[in-house]
């Protein structure tokens, strides 16, 4: 038992080597089948709560979750928000409840597994599988990981393909319907007779729609119509009735899109269209079908509108598109920043996403062409929310440059602060200190585990009888268990400095990437800044990754002043 109790120790101390700042992440999605409950989220996060009461070296530092993510790529909100985070530093851990949580694709999980998670220094601890990177005992498990990796990219194809084959057998018998958040706006479900019913509250809004458009009113000026009519958008609609229940769609409007794609839609003449955004294959992005590719259920329901009415506004709506095409060429752009800053810029006031648009000069233009950002909710709903927030790509690259190479000027001070420290009698002699502590209780500890076994052997030659060994063995036990908690505790004092110089550490190291190259490029913004928020008056925040480098080392310092001026 106490031999058992030694090996114990030792890997804790081999653990404890670096810091370990973890992230939780699970995934959860209708590949799960019947094993929903099971793999719910909720469940996912009690087996690794339980995993983190029996290993208190493990500090959570932050969860993640993707909730009806497929498994079968990695463009998920939760997990790139982890790996951003594994990036800069912020967790160096992942674990999961299994392997399967990670993702389902053989390929793409094995390279994160045994490739990209080991080159970034990142341990990943898959509980069920029992399988942790930084066990020296990993190897048997590690062995039957890649075939759990296999079984489960066949299962979640198998299930893919099993589903794809009903659904398109519906769908030619006329006999598939989707779930009720996805009927058309103007139609409600109706499940017994496998079709659409006109609903009496939005159809007469789908034919004031197309009156207007079939008298040319523009797609941007319908929805300014019915926003200023305060008629209620498809989306709120929707959060109204109980069907979704997405803050997004609360205050939801209308906007030039949604009308445009209501005046294009021949389900408002009775046919049923399914197949107009498919994926090849499981795993892949879905993509938009040709027209001759889509599947065409004539007659499958109700029509709102009449097929005059219909074909009249498919003329206005190909005539503007002939017209669009025949404007003059477009002067291009010197520069491109839109990948720079992709998912980085944000509405300061609404705190939604900014997204890049063009402003393409025409041919003898006197502005030039340009790329700029505005608020997706100011202009999805017709600028009927929050604010103009425009602001030119090279604004935002100058106001991060600013930023960087203030931080630059920072780096230098904390380079020194560093060194300081590590030069500063009392922080050397209080290291000292610490690291006499840990060996000497280390050599208590193993000197009471000698001890308890000493006692075995006087107990089997008959020097003492069972009772001294029991009254003993009892004595020697709660002592042996007092000291493993102070070598614990006195290791961690021991690795207190590193610990609070690996942050800052990892940021200095990044600031001497961005000095040495030419240009900010993607994978420096992803390190350093966590995101860009532009204000109606024009005033940009930039949010860095590192919030504060000089925590961590004041923090040591000030613990070290303490102590001294306690002594």
């Amino acid at each position: 038992m106490a031999r058992k109790s030694r090996i114990n120790v030792l890997n804790d101390i081999a653990v404890k080597e670096k810091v370990v700042l973890a992230g939780e992440y699970g995934r959860l999605s209708v590949e799960d089948g019947d094993d929903i409950e099971q793999n719910s989220i909720g469940n996912q996060q009690k087996i690794v709560l339980h995993y983190l009461e029996e290993h208190p070296e493990i500090k959570l530092v932050d969860t993640y979750y993707d909730n009806g993510c497929t498994g079968m790529n990695y463009n998920r909100p939760g997990f790139l928000r982890m790996l951003r985070d594994l990036k800069s530093g912020r967790i160096n851990c992942v674990i999961v409840k299994d392997i399967s949580r990670l993702g389902r694709h053989f390929v793409m999980t094995s390279e994160f597994v045994e490739q990209t998670f080991p080159e970034m220094g990142v341990r990943l601890i898959c509980i069920n599988d029992s399988y942790d990177s930084n066990d020296f005992n990993a190897d048997s498990s590690a062995l039957t990981l890649p075939l759990k990796m296999v079984m489960n990219d066949y299962y979640v194809k198998d299930i893919s393909n099993k589903i794809r084959s009903s659904i398109s057998a519906k769908m030619e018998s006329g006999e598939y319907i989707p779930s009720a958040s996805s009927i058309p706006y103007g139609y409600i479900r109706n499940s017994e007779l496998a079709t659409y019913d006109i609903d009496l509250d939005t159809a007469e809004v789908v034919k004031e729609i197309y009156r207007l458009r079939a008298e040319g009113v523009s797609f941007t000026k319908i929805a300014c119509v019915l926003n200023e009519k305060n008629i209620p958008s498809p989306g709120k609609i929707r959060f109204l009735r109980g069907l979704t229940k997405a803050e997004k769609y609360e205050n939801a409007v209308w906007c030039r899109k949604t009308v445009s794609k209501i005046c294009s839609d021949q389900v408002y003449i009775g046919n049923r269209v399914h197949g107009t955004v498919k994926r090849d294959k499981v795993g892949l992005d879905k993509k938009r079908r040709k027209e001759n590719e889509w599947k065409v259920i004539a007659n499958a329901h109700p029509a709102i509108i009449s097929d005059e009415v219909y074909e009249k506004v498919q003329e206005i709506n190909l005539d503007e598109l002939q017209r669009r095409k025949g404007f003059g060429q477009r002067i291009g752009f010197d520069e491109d920043y839109r990948e720079l800053f992709r998912g980085k810029v944000f509405c300061g006031d609404c705190h939604s996403v900014m997204s890049a648009r063009k402003g393409c000069a025409r041919r003898n233009a006197k502005t030039p062409s340009r790329i700029y950002y505005e608020c997706n909710n100011f202009i999805e709903s017709s600028r009927t929310q929050c604010a103009n927030h425009y602001v030119r790509q090279e604004t935002l690259l100058k106001a991060v440059t600013n930023t960087l190479n203030q931080q630059v000027k920072i780096a230098v001070d904390i380079e020194q602060l560093v060194e300081k420290l590590n030069n500063m009698p009392t922080v050397i002699s209080y290291q000292n200190a610490k690291k006499d502590r840990y060996q000497s209780v280390f050599i208590q500890r193993k000197n009471m585990e000698a001890k308890i076994e000493q006692l075995l052997v006087d107990l089997t030659q008959g020097i003492i009888d069972r009772d001294e060994y029991s009254y003993m063995k009892k004595r020697y036990s709660k002592r042996y268990n007092d000291l493993l908690q102070e070598e614990t505790q006195a290791l961690s004092d021991m690795r207190e400095k590193d610990a609070a110089l690996s942050v800052t550490g990892k940021w200095l190291e990044t600031i001497r990437k961005y000095q040495k190259l030419p240009v900010i490029d993607k994978t420096l913004m992803d390190l350093l800044v966590e995101r860009i928020e532009v204000f109606k008056d024009k005033t940009i925040k930039i949010i860095l990754n590192y919030k504060d480098p000089y925590q961590p080392v004041m923090e040591f310092m000030n613990r070290i002043e303490v102590i001294k001026d306690v002594s």
